[in-house]
């Protein structure tokens, strides 16, 4: 519920820019903290940056820059990844001193992250918000898995709360990825999205397939032509959403619309008048089909631990269809799909904490 008195405290909220995710899922919490009459400054860069930028246009904006990661064409991202850590951890550092001039010139009283590291302060309170407190390792790597989740949770406790976007207890999203939190210090505040379910029961199907495309490059383009490659002979109706937000749209032909960014309402009314869904697995993504009640096929981007894990997860609780990438049929997939019947109504009765109730205690 809104609060209709006045607030004259300041909340600075940014994302990690890494595909367009975690901006996405942080829209909700800006429109709460907006409805309760908080002042809201967005920081973020690149393409999430962008996206805030479109859906907030009248909020303050300021570009805190990080760390800018290579992907790899292959599997094995990684060990990509561990190449990098030099430069993570200097971004990392980076971010941290200009959130401190940041929170002085706009006098901040919270500070909101979501995966990013650097953005906490010792002279305000800082929330890390996260649907991943364990990292899942490749089978090579298993043996660091005791000193990495060490590592990650010291990080993660230079913040004074982290907000897990998922339910307590067993019936949950994220499975090993969340759970069980660490300590009282992590809350659950149930998933986070903004779209609808339509009022009506009986919907006309727009589209035959919805394809949402993202993730970072280069990988965001090689899933991109694997759908148009496998499309090619498709009769129905095609709508490929490609997860580029600061650019324009295409049209192909009468069977195969291709658009590069949608807004969450248009997004909304595209999967809900799309008979079927093909997805990357980003938690995100997973977030916004259950709140719609749709059933989908999930391709996790390769490497990506955490999206393959996630997948394979919610395969096993019959949510979800899944692919490997490399492996992708569409006529198999789709007909995987048509066999699913998943409950929903699981997560009716789910434990949570209330994010704004949360905010209100702390200031």
């Amino acid at each position: 519920m809104a609060d209709t008195g006045k607030n004259n405290k300041t909340v600075l909220v940014s994302p990690l820019n890494w595909g367009l995710g975690h901006a996405t899922r942080i829209i909700p919490l800006i429109k709460i903290l907006m409805q309760n009459n908080y002042k809201v400054i967005l920081a973020g860069e690149g393409k999430s940056g962008e996206l805030l930028k479109a859906e907030f246009p009248g909020i303050p904006y300021v570009e805190i820059k990080s760390f800018n990661i290579k992907y790899s064409e292959n599997k094995y991202l990684i060990f990509k990844i561990i190449t990098q850590i030099p430069k993570i951890i200097l971004g990392i550092y980076k971010e941290h001193k200009q959130l401190k001039k940041t929170v002085k010139k706009f006098n901040i009283n919270i500070v909101i992250s979501d995966n990013r590291y650097g953005l906490y302060s010792n002279n305000v309170y800082s929330v890390f918000i996260t649907h991943q407190i364990f990292i899942q390792l490749p089978q090579r790597l298993k043996i660091f898995k005791k000193i990495i989740t060490r590592i990650h949770l010291k990080r993660i406790k230079k913040f004074n709360i982290c907000l897990i976007p998922d339910y307590l207890g067993e019936t949950n999203l994220s499975g090993k990825l969340s759970h069980p939190p660490p300590d009282k210090n992590f809350k659950y505040i149930g998933i986070l999205s903004d779209l609808k379910l339509p009022g009506q029961k009986n919907i006309s199907y727009k589209y035959d397939i919805i394809f949402i495309i993202s993730g970072p490059e280069p990988q965001r383009t090689i899933f991109e032509n694997i759908i148009l490659n496998q499309i090619k002979n498709y009769e129905g109706k095609i709508l490929i959403v490609s997860g580029k937000p600061d650019t324009g749209f295409k049209l192909y032909d009468k069977k195969i619309t291709r658009i590069n960014h949608l807004s969450r309402r248009k997004m909304s009314e595209a999967i809900i008048q799309s008979k079927n869904i093909v997805s990357r697995a980003g938690y995100t993504t997973v977030m916004d089909l259950i709140k719609l009640k749709r059933k989908a096929v999930l391709i996790p981007v390769p490497g990506q631990t955490e999206q393959e894990y996630l997948a394979d997860y919610l395969k096993d609780k019959k949510l979800f269809v899944f692919c490997e990438q490399n492996k992708f049929n569409l006529k198999k997939a789709l007909s995987s799909v048509k066999k699913l019947n998943p409950d929903y109504e699981i997560f009716k009765n789910t434990q949570q904490d209330n994010f704004i109730n949360i905010i209100k205690s702390i200031l």
